[in-house]
């Protein structure tokens, strides 16, 4: 049978091999991995989530009451640091400290905001520039230095936000700046204020002055400027906002020749260094650890987002910070960081090698209950297993939320059937990582936390009851046959690239060397039914000017019968304002345009591109492009919609499509193609002949302007599954648009993506990496199965259904001569599924539905 490479590549047999050899220095003593339960050999390896701070942190929670609850597993985590959430740093140090002495075996871990900090939080020797700020303005009149509330007149008031933040309770923070000879904020004559009202007609702002430890300041007219803080959260409604920590790597430095990254090193050597109050920790895990930023990062007033040159400098600076404090804590420490932030987890940080692995907030992500990402989620937990610093250490934290209607800020458990926790469980033993949980079962009898059936054996309540596995998860589809064998897969690659054949495999480059991206389709792959498993093997260059940790994200999208328009970020984003020429967005003029994967109007939901034409700085437009090749007798097939609030309060937005061909590298003049004005909450399909383009390469240019009138009052807009189609096609013989995601490096790596409701008897699939360097494919597979998946273990067996209709296994093929039970399970989860009846024969699992199988004999 042929396993996947993706799954063989990462997987250890015995801990014992996982330690590298390090010289680094070590500021702290730490447990060495080995002794962990959690990184032993047993399966399945799960831990308690952050219910241990807070019951920790309730006085009326003794010690001993809580260490009997949260012992039962293989360890913890949770905050003990008031960085973010207040009155956790009273009792959590002391309990989780002692839980470790107690229980030396079991991992104990600090969560750790890795974006921003609460500004009351020890921040006395962080300086002005090490936080990001937004688009500052210039101060209009003199401000004394006078304490208690002071007006201020600014030249541009748009940007300061009353009632924002997660709850819509919080005011912006913000900073006052003289202004250097060469334009940039003075760090060292800085006043925090606090914002308490924003008159936007008047152009002025009134603030609470001296703040966070600053005295209030005089401030010229002309000398001087205003800046929101970049903040986030709250996170609880007695909480604050946070500021973001500037990590990129120009971030200004201050006396002492110190960063923002140095700073928050230093802190964390010294809680976690001899003598410190988390000294027994085991290590950290950076929750909202992010690889992208928004804001000023250089100083100068206006929003880099990080990326100076093209290069982006936050995310190196990430990596570096995260360098750093590996080498400050030693290499036994685990540091984790998050690993599924944005769509697929693009927007994550990339400190490959250097961390121990990932927290992904729900399985495949937070929203994605429906498991529609199925493969991006193993992808991402594969690769990092096979590029993390050992010991390679990742979890799932067990979750999924919606908001709270009405209630801004406030989240709720979906209802979902026990088939998808099952399914989330069974990705943890397939990938090898850890499983936490904020997604609760009800308590048990006596009380105590719930926990799931399927980590401690249901009635047996024997954590890592599955025992190690005897090889590495399998792919069910592999064994079926191969759909391109025996072709020249190769021949099928088009887009704006080149090819060329090597020893590795194809090399892959773009056309045009100062690209921003590689895109390239795989195209007429053939197709036998409503299930499709792709395998690619890859590996790409490093980027220039990034350093080697630093993985490139890999997006693949299927689609057959029709070209889709609506993935991941649009060739061109800008905005145009009435008089002024095109511009790049910018998110500071209220326009925005953001992906929407799952937009639902009127009870049909699409893909999306959600739109808000510019309203703060001007009014006008907001537009994005596509460059494609026009096939034959084709049609432009799309949707357009306006939000629940649009009727009454919008006078419409007026949706327009322009054309220009392009040829030899140059635009030419763009064409009217269609125009339609709309303010209806409800999707109105629409249809554009292309047959003037047939067989061109063509601009197209989608536009959502706020109208003749300039009102953008309400004016929140969607495009919806734009798409190419052959004319005549019907959509139901079209395979819609999927998405899945991947990581690749320097180093060969088998990445699966599973498709379901293939409708068309071809598909092309399409694959887009960051940056213009080359990706080498040693080898593509196709399978026409759904991408069911089993894994043995000495104790158990564990199989998993991620299709849409019913599979059937037989455990007795899987594993010749062994018998199995089903679990035992408590009465207050799933006891029509964990019965502890024996297995007699096949067993067929429903659909998106796993099983967790012991062993008898």
């Amino acid at each position: 049978m042929r396993t996947s490479l993706a799954l063989v590549s990462f997987f250890v047999v015995g801990i014992s091999a996982v330690f590298a050899a390090s010289t680094a220095p070590q500021t702290a003593p730490a447990t060495r991995a080995p002794e962990l339960t959690i990184l032993g050999p047993n399966y399945p390896r799960a831990f308690f989530f952050r219910a241990t701070e807070g019951q920790a942190a309730n006085l009326a929670t003794s010690y001993e009451s809580w260490d009997a609850d949260f012992s039962r597993l293989m360890g913890i985590i949770g905050k003990a640091l008031d960085e973010e959430v207040l009155g956790r740093e009273a009792r959590n140090p002391e309990f989780f400290t002692r839980f470790k002495r107690a229980h030396p075996e079991q991992v104990v871990l600090l969560h750790f905001n890795g974006n921003a900090r609460d500004p009351i939080y020890h921040t006395e020797k962080y300086f002005p520039g090490h936080w990001i700020h937004r688009q500052a303005t210039m101060i209009l009149a003199d401000v004394p230095a006078q304490s208690g509330e002071t007006t201020i007149k600014v030249r541009d008031a748009s940007d300061f936000q009353v009632n924002t933040g997660r709850y819509k309770n919080a005011n912006d923070d913000i900073a006052l700046f003289g202004v250097t000879r060469d334009g940039h904020h003075d760090w060292n004559y800085c006043e925090q204020v606090q914002l308490v009202a924003v008159d936007r007609p008047a152009g002025t702002i009134r603030v609470r002055r001296g703040c966070y430890g600053t005295r209030p300041l005089a401030f010229k007219v002309g000398a001087a400027r205003a800046a929101a803080h970049q903040a986030e959260g709250p996170w609880g409604r007695t909480n604050h906002l946070m500021w973001y920590y500037n990590f990129a790597t120009h971030c200004p430095r201050d006396a002492e020749g110190k960063t923002a990254a140095d700073r928050l090193a230093d802190d964390l050597a010294s809680w976690f260094g001899p003598g410190g109050k988390l000294a027994a920790f085991d290590g950290l895990e950076f929750d909202v650890m992010h690889h992208e930023t928004r804001g000023d990062t250089d100083g100068d007033g206006e929003p880099d987002h990080g990326v100076i040159d093209a290069i982006n400098r936050y995310g190196i600076g990430m990596i570096e910070f995260a360098r750093q404090l590996r080498t400050r804590l030693g290499p036994a420490r685990i540091i984790q960081g998050d690993g599924a932030l944005g769509p697929g987890g693009r927007r994550s940080q990339r400190a490959f090698g250097i961390l121990n692995g990932i927290e992904s907030e729900g399985f495949p992500n937070l929203q994605d209950w429906a498991f529609d990402d199925w493969s991006g989620g193993l992808n991402r937990h594969a690769f990092w297993t096979a590029n993390a610093h050992p010991p390679a250490f990742s979890y799932i934290n067990h979750k999924w939320n919606q908001s709270v209607p009405g209630k801004p800020g406030e989240h709720q458990n979906p209802e979902v059937p026990f088939s998808r926790h099952r399914l989330s469980f069974a990705a943890a033993q397939f990938t090898d990582a850890a499983i936490c949980y904020s997604f609760a079962p009800a308590r048990d009898r006596a009380g105590q936390f719930g926990i799931w059936d399927e980590l401690r054996g249901g009635t047996l309540q024997r954590p890592g009851w599955l025992g190690r596995p005897e090889g590495p998860a399998l792919h069910v589809a592999t064994t079926a046959p191969d759909l391109l064998a025996g072709t020249d897969w190769a021949r099928r690659i088009g887009g704006p690239v080149t090819t060329r054949s090597t020893v590795a495999g194809v090399r892959i480059q773009p056309t045009d060397s100062t690209a921003a991206r590689l895109g390239f389709t795989l195209r007429d792959l053939p197709t036998n039914g409503r299930d499709l498993v792709v395998q690619l093997t890859a590996q790409a260059e490093t980027r220039a000017g990034y350093p080697r940790e630093m993985a490139r994200f890999l997006e693949c999208e299927l689609g057959g019968g029709v070209l889709n328009l609506i993935r991941g970020t649009p060739d061109q984003v800008g905005i145009g304002r009435r008089g002024k020429p095109e511009t790049p967005l910018r998110p500071e003029t209220g326009a925005r345009l953001q992906p929407q994967p799952r937009t639902s109007i009127g009870g049909r939901t699409l893909p999306a591109y959600s739109i808000h034409p510019p309203y703060l700085d001007g009014k006008g437009y907001v537009f994005w492009t596509r460059d494609v090749d026009v096939p034959a007798a084709a049609e432009l097939r799309f949707s357009i919609g306006m939000s629940d609030r649009a009727p009454g309060r919008s006078d419409g937005v007026w949706f327009k499509v322009l054309a220009a061909e392009l040829t030899g590298g140059r635009v030419g003049p763009f064409t009217p193609l269609f125009e339609r004005s709309t303010q209806a909450h409800a999707w109105m399909p629409c249809t554009v002949p292309l047959e003037r383009f047939a067989g061109k390469r063509v601009r197209l240019k989608f536009v959502a302007d706020c109208g003749p009138k300039d009102n953008a009052t309400t004016d929140q807009g969607f495009w919806g599954d734009v798409k190419i189609v052959r004319a005549g096609l019907r959509d139901t013989d079209v395979t819609s648009p999927a998405h899945s995601m991947s990581w690749v490096n320097d180093r060969t790596f088998t990445s699966t993506f599973y498709f379901h409701d293939v409708r068309s008897p071809t598909v092309d699939l399409t694959f887009s990496l960051d940056g213009a360097e080359s990706v080498t494919i040693a080898a593509v597979n196709g399978y026409a199965r759904p991408d069911t998946m089993y894994r043995v273990f000495e104790h158990g067996l564990v199989l998993a259904n991620p299709s849409r209709q019913s599979v059937t296994f037989d455990p007795a093929t899987l594993t010749p001569g062994r018998q199995y039970q089903r679990l035992q399970g408590v009465p207050t989860q799933d006891p029509r599924t964990n019965n502890g009846e024996p297995v007699t024969g096949p067993i067929t699992l429903g659909e998106r539905d796993a099983v967790f199988l012991l062993r008898v004999k």
